[in-house]
């Protein structure tokens, strides 16, 4: 036996790692199909800036580097677009793993407790789920832990100046966590989260008016700027994206605010929490939380703790009070989970007065780990059995992801025919075309809302077309021709005419099986 495999730390180290790539991999066989958001980032990574109507642009940068590899290796091509697209997540979740473990080796100075925070995150359901997709929140979480890491170094934890002494600064974790907070804030803007905490902590160990923490502060706005000069550059779409959010959530047609329905909204999203780290770590979590508060453990015990709480407490807060209010998805809390997974491996390692024995945290690791494993599984061959075989269970998440690229195929082929354009109201068929395709859509966006990215930047009022140019305009669902006719007409178009194209009968998307519906103009 080699000695790497007599090491238990090399040995879980190797095998983190394997499912790391594993989940990497996975991407190329048997793929999903993209998700709207999906396509609708790969589209911008076609398109590289420093902003995007509704996210900051880190998403479109990484997946343009992923494309860049995968066309150098030979990979490029729709045949591999999903495994393109999302190969690089389940690296970047690896490293949010790892920065995790290095902040609580440097807050605990305890291998197992390190070693155990990475089992837990890399393992979890949270982390399997986000890496076999293309999206914002693996970046978030990367930038998140290296910033946790380097925050920690930077106050000294295990020094005196960390109780309120002023101590040396230290100037180059203190850069590094401003850089991975400005790096974060351009992956998404619930890092500003971040900059809460760590507020929290400063202000409580009077550390706020110190050197480092300003130096960090212009770092991350230096590195943030280019996204607030786009935004002001472009009349603040993400501004509009958001007000546009809530407008829809409170407007008249959304439900009104009831006592039963803003219960039901927070026991949905505390049930699925403990879904994120498995069932064991938050439950562990909820046992020990008593005796914390009970003073058990001595003030110095308590600081790691106090701090670690101060980076998950805030984010769970706002998005709970997101969950009361209107709605909130589970992974939005994501970030929270960094500083609890470090919290519990502690719990379950280190501290024998937080359990019955070190028997009890190494099962509930354990049983963490398994349950974690098989999620990932049935994440990456479930799914896909869902959407391939024909005699499978369907869930209607999957069944959503059917005939986009099908019919994405069918449009560029059609336009291409006559050299014509591409109009289409519904941001889904944009967002392939775009991604998929490469091709350049217009929105048609009759009512001029402008409350999306296609209708903002691609909108076909804003276009000065030749009056001879063909223009396709595409429709999903069962629209009756009089009317769609009728109000093209109305809309400026002419020479209106439905396709007559047989194959596009074929054509269904979405969990409806709804019609794409094509008609050629001119305007």
């Amino acid at each position: 036996m080699s000695q790497s495999l007599k090491n238990p730390a090399s040995f879980v180290i190797f095998g983190l790692f394997a499912l790391i790539v594993y989940r990497s991999v996975s991407g190329f066989f048997s793929p999903l199909p993209l998700q709207v958001d999906e396509a609708q980032y790969l589209g911008w990574a076609r398109d590289l800036a420093f902003g995007y109507y509704s996210k900051p642009p880190m998403i479109a940068w990484m997946l343009a580097a992923n494309q860049a590899a995968c066309d150098a290796v030979g990979l490029g091509g729709p045949r591999w677009i999903e495994g393109c697209a999302r190969m690089s997540q389940a690296f970047a979740l690896g490293f949010a793993g790892l920065f995790a473990a290095l902040a609580s080796w440097a807050l605990f100075q305890h291998k197992a407790a390190a070693l155990a925070t990475a089992l837990l995150l890399l393992t979890s359901p949270l982390l399997g789920f986000l890496s076999l997709f293309a999206t914002t929140d693996a970046w978030l979480l990367m930038f998140w832990s290296i910033g946790l890491w380097a925050f920690v170094r930077a106050i000294d934890f295990q020094s005196g100046s960390f109780l309120g002494g002023r101590g040396p600064e230290r100037w180059g974790y203190w850069m590094v966590c401003g850089i991975a907070v400005g790096l974060g804030l351009l992956a998404k803007y619930s890092m500003g989260v971040f900059v809460i905490s760590a507020l929290l902590v400063l202000l409580a160990q009077r550390r706020l008016l110190s050197w480092g923490p300003w130096i960090a502060a212009v770092t991350a706005v230096l590195i943030f700027s280019p996204n607030l000069i786009w935004n002001a550059v472009h009349g603040f779409p993400t501004l509009s994206h958001h007000l546009e959010i809530a407008q829809v959530q409170q407007g008249p047609a959304a439900a009104p605010w009831t006592l039963f329905g803003a219960l039901q909204s927070l026991a949905e999203f505390g049930a699925a929490q403990f879904l994120l780290l498995g069932p064991f770590a938050l439950l562990a979590l909820l046992l020990w939380m008593p005796a914390a508060l009970s003073g058990r453990w001595s003030s110095q015990a308590m600081r790691p703790i106090s701090l670690l709480l101060m980076f998950a407490l805030p984010m769970l807060a706002i998005i709970v009070l997101q969950a009361v209010t209107s709605r909130a998805f589970a992974n939005w809390a994501a970030p929270a989970y960094l500083a609890i997974a470090i919290l519990v491996g502690w719990l379950w390692t280190a501290d024998k007065a937080s359990t019955r024995s070190h028997r009890m945290g190494s099962m509930l690791l354990k049983l963490s780990i398994l349950f974690g494993l098989l999620f990932s599984i049935l994440c990456i061959h479930g799914l896909s059995y869902s959407y391939y075989a024909s005699d499978a269970p369907k869930i209607r998440a999957v069944e959503k992801l059917r005939g986009w690229k099908e019919a994405a195929d069918w449009i560029a082929v059609k336009a291409k025919e006559r050299g014509a354009i591409v109009a289409a109201e519904d941001r889904r068929l944009l967002a392939n075309l775009k991604g998929i395709q490469g091709l350049t859509a217009y929105a048609l966006d009759q009512q001029n809302r402008r409350n999306h990215h296609y209708s903002w930047f691609f909108n076909i009022r804003d276009q000065k077309r030749d009056p001879d140019q063909w223009i396709l305009i595409v429709f999903v669902g069962d629209q009756a021709p009089v009317d769609t006719v009728r109000d093209l007409l109305a809309g400026g178009f002419r020479d209106v005419t439905p396709d007559t194209d047989e194959s596009r009968q074929a054509l269904r998307v979405g969990d409806l099986g709804d019609k794409i519906q094509a008609y050629w103009a001119r305007r």
